[in-house]
């Protein structure tokens, strides 16, 4: 079971995420799902209950990618929401990896999902996506942990 929660016009959830290079930090894996929305956010998904973040991340990216890679914790987000009158809390624990193998698609196909997909980014090129939250762009770009907190009103 996800931890991902509802109580009247309240949601919480936890995720895990990774950012994912290639193996010369040149590109950088995006997510997004075709839904109408118009950001791309990391790669990753719900923590299910009484599993680690680390399981979590490495779960996700095996069942949506089929990638076995090795994660190295790099951010905590808090973020809170205002969506359509519901207050949304996430904790989101982010991860980082290498991808070793050669890039031989730039946009692949969620393996358990439908209406997802990856898309290899040229980090030179990050400008001209939206990614979601916004503090990503300073994650990328960092080499220590961090703590972000965002508030936002959508």
């Amino acid at each position: 079971m996800n931890l991902d929660f509802e109580n009247n016009n309240f949601r919480f959830n936890a995720r895990a995420a990774a950012l994912i290079f290639n193996k010369d930090k040149t590109k950088i894996l995006l997510y997004k799902v075709d839904d109408g929305r118009d950001f791309y956010l990391l790669p990753g998904g719900r923590i299910e209950e009484f599993e680690d973040s680390k399981e979590a991340i490495k779960r996700e990216i095996y069942e949506e990618l089929g990638y076995k890679l090795e994660f190295e914790i790099c951010c905590v987000q808090e973020n809170f929401l205002k969506k359509d009158n519901k207050n949304i809390m996430q904790y989101c624990f982010c991860y980082k990896a290498i991808y070793e193998d050669d890039i031989t698609k730039s946009i692949i196909k969620c393996k358990d999902r439908e209406n997802q997909y990856f898309s290899w980014v040229d980090l030179k090129d990050l400008t001209k996506y939206k990614l979601y939250p916004e503090s990503l762009n300073k994650l990328i770009d960092s080499e220590e942990v961090k703590h972000f907190i965002e508030k936002v009103n959508i």
